[in-house]
């Protein structure tokens, strides 16, 4: 889900700077049930490894947390231009050639994962995290699910004056 022909996501977060994130210990998710349109078994790879990722922050899950948790998947198709620049001029034994130019297109797909907490007794967000990623399209990639949901909620709590 980060441009290019890396492994590590580009993660970016928000969050509400006037909450005291250490009150949360618990959390509970927003919606248990499988989005409509989304691939069941996607959904569950995914809730799985927050879970896993949240607990190893020693995060609890419970039915009515401190803080609720929703996710959200998407992927965008671009085309990527690399321009390698000019080649010559050159000699080709009968006169100077002109130069050309070397020039790959390709076509990427990058996916993103979104994650956001809700204060449960204000119901009011307070912290959001994405994740980009380029992926394989026909391919569920259960490393690359973790390691973009670690990245992101590596984020959480946030520190003091990050953003």
């Amino acid at each position: 889900m980060t441009a290019g022909c890396t492994d590590t996501p580009t993660v970016k977060t928000d969050y509400d700077q006037t909450v005291d994130y250490a009150k949360y210990h618990q959390y509970s998710w927003v919606y248990t049930g499988v989005p409509q349109g989304m691939n069941p078994l996607l959904f569950d790879r995914v809730r799985g490894s927050i879970d896993r990722s949240l607990a190893a922050r020693g995060y609890q899950p419970v039915e009515k947390g401190d803080f609720a948790i929703a996710f959200t998947l998407g992927r965008r198709d671009r085309v990527e231009v690399t321009d390698f620049g000019p080649y010559g001029p050159y000699y080709r034994g009968w006169g100077w050639g002109a130069g050309y130019r070397n020039v790959d297109v390709r076509n990427v797909t990058d996916g993103t994962l979104v994650i956001d907490l809700y204060d449960v007794a204000t119901r009011k967000p307070i912290w959001h995290g994405v994740a980009t990623q380029e992926i394989d399209p026909g391919k569920v990639d259960q490393a690359k699910i973790d390691t973009a949901i670690d990245a992101v909620l590596a984020k959480f709590p946030p520190q003091p004056g990050a953003q």
